[in-house]
């Protein structure tokens, strides 16, 4: 195994974006719903924004499905997850050549029930993975591990670590610089990581709010019993905290070992014409003062996608949007969970970053133009449903599930590089690479 160094001053991740010196003006909470793609014309008209594909892996025929595709384009390197019928296993890819996505090797990351979530360290091809399943009362059981990558066809597994006094294994993983990892979804809220020494990481800060109405000390750390964290997305020194039934929580990590909440945009203080629920993901625009929530609802009526604005030297949110478009593909079981819903999202790069990607599960990927936040418009949708016949199984248990097609998990742009690729993890059908052309 190679030599493993920590370069770098550790101050901004691969998925840390310039903070932004300006904010949008503040706007009025709207509902903005369609039944149809629809675009922000050109002064000719002429503009017709499309996802075309670029490339495309099934990730071989396999049990169980795929899960969060991380993706780094500096290590042209893939990481996708397992879920389902199989233990926590790995899967890499190697996209140096878009148009040929490759998987090179896959590898098992120790105790758990599957593998959510995944990340890719900013500096070095290494990928973490959030282990989910099972704690037992010694502590042991799933959490999150860690895989060398530096050589794609033979990788090796560094370590797998549990998360002490967590009620079940990790959910989701977030790297930040160069030394720290952020974990999330295992009943402790936020812990974070030293990994500056890789192979022995050590615990050095939490966060957790209390849930809706229950009382605490000083609104900075919460241990124990709370409001579960369902995941993390990073700008400059902010972490942005999908706190799911509270909404959105804004920490200054600049100090990683000492987080402090700047702003938040609690759901069990907020009121708005629509429901507040489920805070699957909350990802900040790049540059623009704005950030996404996403709602992850399994039944009933479909989720929603919100716009929030901060100004976090202020402490203060408010809500610019809330949209559905509950498109979808034909479902073939008749069951109706998780028929209208999104999953991960992100922003794309350079004059695409008012763009938002969005991984919407049975409605395929979803393309929203966002330029102005107070009115996003829908202006595609892709379902990828390439090489469906090879991959499909036959098997009841999991055709409730995993060989729904399309049952997309998420799309990376900014997040990846800046190449202004598009990737997408599908649980039956693989990896793709998109490319939005025409905007």
């Amino acid at each position: 195994m190679p030599e493993r160094e920590n370069g770098g001053d550790g101050g901004t991740a691969r998925r840390g974006f310039l903070r932004s010196t300006g904010a949008a003006a503040l706007g009025t909470s709207i509902v903005a719903t369609g039944s149809a793609a629809a675009s922000r014309d050109t002064e000719d008209g002429s503009r017709s924004p499309r996802l075309e594909l670029v490339g495309h892996t099934t990730l071989g025929a396999r049990d169980g499905a795929n899960t969060h595709g991380a993706v780094s384009e500096e290590h042209d390197l893939a990481a996708a997850g397992s879920f389902v019928s199989v233990d926590p296993e790995l899967r890499l890819v190697d996209v140096s050549d878009p148009a040929n996505p490759e998987m090179t090797a896959t590898i098992e990351t120790g105790p758990g029930g599957d593998i959510r979530n995944s990340d890719i360290h900013p500096s070095e091809p290494w990928v973490f993975t959030a282990n989910e399943g099972s704690v037992d009362e010694d502590g042991e059981g799933a959490g999150w591990a860690v895989v060398d990558a530096s050589d794609k066809h033979d990788p090796e597994l560094v370590g797998h670590f549990t998360v002490d006094g967590a009620s079940s294994g990790v959910h989701n993983v977030q790297t930040f610089g160069d030394e720290y990892l952020f974990t999330v979804g295992h009943g402790r809220g936020l812990v974070v990581y030293d990994i500056s020494t890789l192979e022995s990481p050590e615990e050095v800060s939490s966060f957790q709010m209390p849930e809706p109405g229950e009382d605490h000390d000083d609104g900075h750390e919460h241990e124990g019993d709370g409001e579960t964290i369902h995941a993390a997305h990073v700008r400059g020194d902010y972490a942005f905290l999908a706190h799911w039934n509270r909404g959105l929580y804004v920490l200054d990590v600049s100090d990683p070992e000492t987080p402090e909440e700047v702003a938040s945009f609690d759901y069990s203080e907020e009121e708005a014409d629509v429901p507040l629920r489920a805070c699957h993901h909350a990802v900040p625009h790049p540059q623009k003062d704005i950030c996404l929530l996403g709602e992850e609802v399994g039944t009933g009526e479909p989720g929603y996608k919100h716009i929030v604005e901060f100004d976090l030297e202020a402490g203060e949110t408010e809500l610019l949007s809330s949209f559905q478009f509950p498109q979808h593909a034909e479902q073939p079981t008749g069951s109706q969970g998780y028929w209208w819903t999104g999953h991960f999202s992100d922003w794309g790069v350079g004059d695409q970053q008012d763009v938002l990607f969005s991984g919407d599960y049975k409605a395929g990927v979803q393309v929203f133009d966002v330029s102005d936040p107070e009115d996003p418009v829908r202006i595609d949708q892709y379902l990828p449903t390439e090489g469906v016949d090879e991959v499909r199984r036959e098997d009841p248990a999991r055709l409730d599930l995993v060989d729904n097609v399309p049952f997309t998990w998420g799309a990376e742009s900014s997040l990846a590089g800046d190449s202004g690729y598009v990737y997408v993890s599908d649980a039956t059908t693989g990896l793709y690479v998109l490319k939005l052309e025409g905007y």
